[in-house]
């Protein structure tokens, strides 16, 4: 039998904010009801206090098939809660499976109701039962007026679980959801047992860092409200900034990295200089990513759990939900390791040494994540994947050739990344610095699979026009792959 099913919860937490782990293993969390399907029967209702269903008792989980929507969060409540607090019967990982990952390895979306859309099925979610499920999902925050306006709320959540279970079922079961491959599925419940296992969290420096990113931010705000008489306060009142410096002749329309650096390439004036100098040097999110981590963490084991999701592209590769520790900033600027100790003893002058303090503290965010006691952190990675494939696919045996010759050798200099990035920059390939020859990567990726300026701009901010970056970036990189061939 397979047993589809949804939970409705309650926290003074929010989710969104904290993640599945820590949201489930919070004693504030609690369940309104659980709603559930054996195979194509009709959706039961459980609630806190009835007797253990059936399908959940010792004598069934061993034989059963379970599948939730988002594993993340129900596998979490039903272990941290279900089981502890209301007696249901572990259910073995190997027995149960994520209808969305088998959503995502086909390239539907992500959120079940999207996923019905896509896959002409007749289920949508009701925006009404939505707002109903966020104010009964935080009743501390939320106060009813009356026990009919709540117990009308709750109406809405049932239906909505119970529409949900007959959703889930229905994309489970649909001929175009292939189920994972034989190779897959173990990879799926690795990536589960790894996602339980979590990692360790270095909780002082990251704590630490978010103190400097915040006393950063609050200096430079405090300096553009001394520049411009109180009225911009925040580096993040973009309209007021813009204002700012328009009525000093100009007509910028946006902020982001590249027109800024743009407008600061044409000398403006001091005052609109130092307006866009403390923008550049006060928009860096640090400080929010140290915060989501720290959010996102176990409070007693200081480990993220549940941060990677299998699938996460379409390609099988992960993706993170949350602190996104896919997309931690490379340390390209080669920043000692001595400035850990620098952050960790709160000394911001010796941060400065190096340039922005916020730009450091992002080149050293990967020393966020570290190994438990006794223990050793290893990192692996399919090395330019994308351009490996790529080459096979499109034949280019110069290429193949060259990554052939690096992996035998080792050496740095023969990589294909710094190759490219030496052709395009007129450049001597010893003289390629890590990040020049991530430049050679990201043309590779923008162009290579038929991207232009557009892709370009998506993968790395560059305050050139877009005519000067098509003819230095896609024609180069053009020119490097054809003429370099034998």
């Amino acid at each position: 039998m397979i047993i589809y099913g949804d939970i409705e919860t309650f926290s003074l937490l929010n989710l969104k904010e904290c993640g599945a782990y820590v949201y489930a293993t919070n004693p504030s969390t609690g369940l309104h009801f659980f709603c559930y399907a054996v195979d194509d029967d009709e959706v039961q209702v459980w609630r806190p206090g009835d007797p253990v269903p059936t399908p959940f008792t010792a004598a069934a989980v061993e034989h059963n098939s379970y599948s939730w929507w988002n594993w993340s969060f129900e596998r979490n409540i039903y272990a941290e809660i279900l089981v502890p607090r209301h007696g249901f019967a572990p259910i073995p990982l190997e027995n149960q499976d994520c209808a969305q990952r088998r959503a995502l390895a086909n390239a539907y979306p992500a959120e079940l109701g999207l996923c019905c859309e896509a896959l002409g099925l007749p289920y949508r979610k009701d925006p009404e039962a939505r707002k109903a499920m966020l104010r009964l999902a935080q009743p501390k925050k939320h106060k009813y007026k009356t026990a009919e306006a709540r117990e009308q709320d709750l109406a809405l959540l049932l239906r909505r679980c119970v529409s949900d279970v007959e959703s889930l079922r229905a994309c489970y079961l649909h001929p175009r959801m292939s189920p994972l491959s034989a190779d897959e599925r173990p990879i799926l419940l690795l990536d589960a047992k790894v996602n339980s296992h979590g990692v360790r969290l270095n909780v002082p420096f990251v704590e630490a860092g978010r103190m400097l990113a915040v006393a950063e931010r609050n200096a430079v705000n405090v300096r553009l409200s001394e520049l411009t008489s109180g009225v911009v306060t925040s580096v993040f009142q973009r309209d007021r900034i813009l204002a700012a410096v328009n009525a000093s002749g100009h007509s910028m329309t946006k902020l982001s990295k590249r027109v800024v650096a743009a407008t600061l390439a044409h000398k403006p004036e001091d005052y609109v200089r130092e307006l866009l100098v403390l923008r550049q040097r006060g928009a860096l999110n640090s400080a929010l990513k140290f915060k989501k981590m720290l959010a996102h963490a176990d409070p007693v084991e200081q480990r993220l759990h549940d941060v990677l999701r299998y699938y996460g592209a379409h390609t099988g590769r992960w993706s993170s939900i949350g602190p996104q520790v896919h997309n931690m900033s490379r340390n390209d600027a080669e920043f000692p390791a001595s400035l850990i100790d620098a952050v960790l003893a709160g000394d911001r002058d010796e941060l400065a040494r190096w340039g922005n303090p916020l730009t450091v503290l992002a080149g050293l965010v990967r020393a966020a994540l570290c190994a438990a006691d006794g223990h050793k952190l290893y990192w692996g990675d399919f090395a330019a994947i994308e351009s490996r494939v790529l080459a096979w696919i499109a034949g280019e045996e110069w290429k193949i050739a060259a990554f052939r010759e690096y992996d035998a050798s080792g050496d740095e200099r023969l990589h294909p990344y710094r190759q490219i990035a030496a052709r395009m920059l007129h450049k001597d390939v010893l003289n390629i610095s890590k990040g020049e020859r991530q430049k050679g990567k990201f043309c590779e990726l923008a162009c290579g699979f038929g991207g232009s300026v557009g892709a370009w701009r998506g993968i790395i901010e560059d305050p050139r026009s877009d005519a000067e970056r098509r003819f230095s970036a896609k024609c180069s990189w053009r020119t490097f792959a054809i003429c370099s061939r034998p």
